[in-house]
């Protein structure tokens, strides 16, 4: 048997997985870019095709189960209003403070939900596409958010889609904050990011740091592109080699992308 196509084709492989592993930053989004313009018309049928299967899936639920569904709707529905007038009176009652301490007022954001419709072939690029894009208002470095914890910030923004850098990718490094401590880190990638999307590391952390295994991490606000106080995730183990000047920490982020299928961008 003739095995030398084999031979070849592994090589070839082979090749072109070390060039990608070696690209600088800016030919790799470049390839990213060339790769992602291969996948958009499957993008736009796996869109089609989710509206027409949500629209068949809602034809076959019986009526009692909507019923059942539309009461509890409405109850979480009034609960919210009770919170959300409470969080009112809340933020006034600090705009009112601010401005007696000569304080810069905080920003708002206004979420706003979008729906993927497009994933990277695999955890090689952590990224995801979404369905809105600058003509909706979708700017770079815009937080997204899912489930209440951020997964990322926009990459890149085209006129009615977006690419979102997720976190765990090296281009989304963000500062976090652990809130038992206040100390303050770096999350970037790390090497079991490629085997599960919920794993990340929190860089530069004290040598002596108090953290403690289970620790929560929230955005610390610096560098004015995330919201201080977005949940990220939770410590999972800590690393400290002897004569380090910092520590390193496992992260378990709180949301796992791969099994999202809308976000919240937040637009000032």
């Amino acid at each position: 048997m003739n095995r030398r196509p084999y031979l070849i084709a592994t090589i070839a492989v082979a090749l072109l997985a070390l060039t990608c592993f070696t690209l600088s930053p800016e030919n790799s989004a470049r390839t990213k870019r060339l790769f992602s313009s291969f996948y958009t018309p499957l993008f736009s049928a796996q869109k089609t095709a989710q509206t027409t299967s949500d629209y068949l899936t809602n034809q076959v639920i019986p009526r009692k189960t909507l019923l059942k569904e539309n009461n509890a709707l409405k109850r979480q529905n009034e609960i919210l209003e009770l919170k959300l007038r409470r969080l009112s009176t809340l933020s006034r009652e600090n705009r009112i403070l601010r401005q007696k301490l000569k304080m810069q007022p905080k920003p708002e954001w206004n979420p706003r939900l979008s729906r993927i419709v497009g994933r990277d072939p695999s955890n090689w690029w952590r990224s995801i596409q979404i369905d809105l894009g600058s003509s909706d208002g979708v700017k770079i470095d815009m937080p997204v958010m899912a489930n209440g914890a951020l997964i990322g910030r926009v990459q890149e923004a085209y006129a009615h889609r977006s690419r979102v850098a997720l976190l765990g990718d090296p281009i989304c490094r963000i500062s976090a904050t652990i809130a038992e401590t206040t100390e303050t880190g770096i999350l970037s990638s790390c090497g079991g990011t490629i085997y599960d999307p919920t794993l990340a590391e929190l860089l530069y952390l004290p040598a002596g740091t108090k953290a403690r295994v289970g620790d929560e991490i929230y955005t610390s606000g610096f560098g004015e592109v995330f919201p201080r106080g977005i949940h990220i995730g939770k410590i999972l183990a800590l690393e400290n080699t002897s004569g380090d000047l910092t520590t390193k920490a496992s992260v378990k982020l709180a949301t796992n992308p791969s099994l999202l299928n809308e976000v919240w961008v937040l637009m000032p």
